[in-house]
């Protein structure tokens, strides 16, 4: 190509990347995974449910998953096929006492960020005073929550996880507890690929690990590294209530994996005290 010839085609790429910011009104195109902040004070209506009832909560106000559509469409269909209610939301003004009283758990589907209002959040933290079931999968577990979340889901110390060509790794995830409604259908050690968190120090020690990361082989800068305290899939008491976490599900195949779907399935079951033990 000629230097002429080059100079054209850079004119028509400005042109054109000026047309694009002028029908955003002047601004670059948003990016879909850094949405925009906000905090909703409307309620939605719900419909009927049955109990037992889950609400699957999935807002973001830091980075949004691209596997979150199918995250929750197969905890819906999980449920379904329990023959249990769910209703799916991103709106935050759920969490009021009245509506919370509708429900026997909630599921965050990779919520990140700081997600509520103050009333929202005290509405939120009596429910779980109140001996009620939490679940959170992947995002849910991030370093963009507050502090008193973190503390309930039992982490903290998020640093991050590998990128670049070492962002998605297969290694085995070592069963630790196989009796847990959530794990007791998966092998002694489990092969996944994930994007898998770290933290600087390892969960709560009333945390009860079921699966840690097998690092051997892996691909992980220092900050990565939590040898064999590198938990990934765990559940605590905060008072009664019963609070389980899982690391998995960056992917959105991951939420067609039937070994997965079964974990998630098995969670939300113990989460509603349906199966296994704890928090009495």
């Amino acid at each position: 190509m000629t230097n002429t010839e080059e100079k054209a085609m850079l004119a028509v790429k400005l042109v054109l990347g000026l047309g694009a910011l002028a029908l955003l009104g002047g601004q670059a195109a948003p990016d879909p995974h850094s949405p925009a902040p906000t905090f909703d004070t409307v309620a939605p209506q719900l419909p009927a449910l049955r109990r037992p009832a889950i609400l699957i909560f999935s807002k973001t106000n830091s980075f949004r998953h691209d596997s979150i559509p199918a995250a929750v469409a197969a905890v819906a269909k999980r449920l379904r096929a329990r023959g249990w209610s769910s209703y799916a939301t991103e709106n935050a003004a759920v969490f009021n006492p009245a509506q919370l009283a509708r429900f026997d758990a909630v599921v965050f589907a990779s919520a990140t960020g700081d997600l509520f209002t103050p009333d929202q959040r005290e509405a939120f933290r009596a429910w779980i005073a109140a001996g009620h079931g939490f679940v959170g999968l992947h995002g849910a577990g991030d370093g963009s929550h507050p502090d008193w979340y973190q503390a309930m889901l039992g982490y903290g110390g998020y640093t991050g996880h590998p990128g670049g060509a070492d962002h998605f790794q297969q290694s085995e995830l070592i069963l630790l507890d196989r009796t847990h409604p959530a794990t007791r259908h998966l092998p002694p050690r489990w092969r996944w690929t994930e994007e898998y968190y770290a933290y600087s120090q390892p969960p709560r020690d009333d945390a009860h690990i079921l699966a840690r990361l097998d690092e051997t082989g892996m691909r992980l800068e220092p900050k990565h590294r939590m040898g064999d305290k590198h938990a990934l899939i765990w559940w605590r008491c905060e008072g009664k209530a019963r609070i389980f976490y899982s690391a998995l599900g960056h992917n959105p195949e991951s939420w067609s994996d039937p070994a997965h779907l079964k974990l998630v399935d098995g969670a939300i079951g113990w989460a509603v005290r349906k199966a296994g033990k704890g928090c009495d």
